[in-house]
């Protein structure tokens, strides 16, 4: 198996730039994350691999701050209507 260059996540309820800020943020410092960057017009999380990448962890960072990760295979998960970096303002 061929290490990929990167990953792209689809999240459902990305909804602001504050939004972007927090995934950023949060995801970064994870071990083995080279690089993050998020589209707010894309609803897109990419991310470089760096060496002893825990893609599970990215999964239960994200999940924990309340966003919704889509699966590429099911597309037409629906979109949830709130922008999880305001629920606790």
């Amino acid at each position: 198996m061929t290490k990929r260059a990167k990953l792209t996540f689809a999240i459902a309820n990305l909804g602001c730039s504050n939004c972007v800020a927090a995934i950023e943020n949060a995801v970064m410092p994870l071990p083995g994350v080279a690089y993050v960057g998020v589209s707010l017009t894309g609803g897109t999380m990419t991310v470089r691999p760096g060496p002893d990448l825990n893609v599970g962890a990215i999964v239960s960072k994200l999940t924990g701050l309340g966003y919704v990760l889509l699966d590429e295979l099911c597309p037409s998960t629906p979109w949830a209507s709130a922008c999880p970096c305001r629920s606790g303002q």
